[in-house]
């Protein structure tokens, strides 16, 4: 009878090495000692939220090869820093004017623009207008003293600008200036592509029935 139980007992532990444990480990006797002193895998290993991730990337999705946009948070269809909701010209290191300052209406430009040579503006499109000083070399230089968008339908435009247009504090539109109309085709008024059209007028404010004429066309 002893021998019978043992053979039973033997049977039964026979049968049990050959299934797979719950935590799904091979059989018993089909352990080698390199697995049974291995680590439990990566993917298994509990209280890691990096599990099965790409952790040699951690910006995974497509990436814009042309890097930031330096206009980014900035209304370039709007020029006006005095309007409110244009440009916020502190970005940029330069102090907005203050609303409720005084404005003189003696300090302002009045006139025309028009397209001439072989420019061609298409009727809808926008136009900036920016009022400038002349450097030495009798060029206009930044600051602008007053900015204007304008939308060109044809014909001559007629535009003033005064100090109201003003974009940077501190800024008088008094004296010898430059006055520079910009057809922009991307609709950006910082941009110089080939294909848009400039041209401009110096004159001194006040200045009355001014004429320029968009007619010189970049290479």
């Amino acid at each position: 009878m002893r021998w019978i139980a043992v053979a039973a007992a033997l049977a039964s532990l026979a049968a049990c090495s050959k299934k797979k444990n719950a935590d799904g480990l091979p059989p018993a006797n089909q352990w080698s000692a390199d697995q049974a002193g291995a680590e439990m895998p990566a993917a298994a290993a509990p209280g890691d939220p990096h599990a099965g991730m790409d952790m040699s990337n951690p910006h995974p999705g497509p990436v814009d090869p042309n890097g930031p946009n330096p206009h980014a948070g900035m209304d370039m269809s709007n020029p006006h820093a005095a309007g409110g909701g244009g440009t916020d010209v502190s970005q940029l290191g330069l102090p907005a004017p203050d609303p409720d300052r005084k404005i003189d209406p003696s300090h302002h430009v009045r006139g025309v623009i028009a397209v001439g040579g072989k420019a061609k503006v298409p009727a809808g499109s926008v136009v900036f207008l920016a009022a400038k000083r002349p450097g030495a070399d009798g060029k206009p230089v930044d600051p602008p003293l007053a900015v204007e968008r304008l939308t060109y339908q044809g014909g001559d435009l007629a535009f003033e600008l005064g100090e109201a247009q003003a974009m940077v504090a501190g800024t008088e539109l008094i004296g010898d200036v430059i006055i520079t109309a910009h057809y922009a085709q991307n609709g950006d008024a910082l941009s110089r592509a080939a294909g848009d059209v400039i041209g401009s007028a110096r004159v001194k404010v006040p200045a009355e029935g001014v004429k320029i004429t968009l007619d010189t066309v970049l290479p």
